[in-house]
């Protein structure tokens, strides 16, 4: 049997998946279609074969329509639930990678991109800003990048795109773009920016 197969014959049901199961409380169609971002076909269908098989409970009321994760479905509770689990701590994990291998250790590193933006499109790059203590320590971590690159696209499949600063340098025009872009939806990974 290839019970995953009933679940995930399409990229839409992973989504919707995965937004049930992090739902604190049923959701109606329009809500699903909200957080997922698929539009309301794309949304109607992934439920209602979710439901056939299932993996979401559908609870209609007078006033609405309401759908649910049905958390004992086997393969809901023996497969996915660990796969979500593991989404959640990806940043974490991501972290950890990155401290181990950046050489001399940046005073900050920062994500963004859609990965940091929880974007649903299929794109693994990640823009990575490290932050150092001078021009010299930023320098010297350039051949910490290849390794970390690697690494990261054999342990997620993610690329990265590296920007080094330093202190020295993180305030001219050219980055300005950039910090908007950090405050608008950066992970700090580690450390503090001036």
């Amino acid at each position: 049997m290839h019970g995953l197969n009933l679940l995930l014959p399409r990229y839409s049901q992973l989504l919707v998946l995965r937004t049930l199961y992090h739902a604190n409380e049923p959701l109606t169609g329009r809500e699903v279609e909200r957080r997922t971002g698929l539009s309301n076909r794309a949304t109607m269908m992934a439920l209602n074969s979710l439901v056939a098989v299932s993996a979401v409970l559908f609870d209609e009321s007078p006033h609405h329509h309401a759908y649910t994760l049905n958390r004992d479905h086997y393969f809901i509770a023996k497969g996915l639930k660990q796969a979500f689990e593991a989404e959640d701590l990806f940043w974490s994990d991501f972290r950890k990678t990155v401290r181990r291998l950046i050489k001399p250790k940046p005073l900050a590193a920062i994500v963004t991109g859609p990965l940091a933006r929880d974007d649903n499109a299929l794109n693994t790059r990640v823009q990575l800003t490290l932050l150092f203590s001078s021009g010299r320590n930023r320098i010297r971590a350039f051949s910490s990048l290849d390794p970390l690159n690697e690494a990261t696209q054999l342990r997620y499949a993610v690329s990265i795109d590296p920007v080094l600063l330093d202190i020295n340098n993180m305030d001219a025009e050219k980055y300005q773009t950039l910090w908007r872009r950090v405050e608008r939806e950066g992970i700090l990974l580690f450390g503090t920016l001036p």
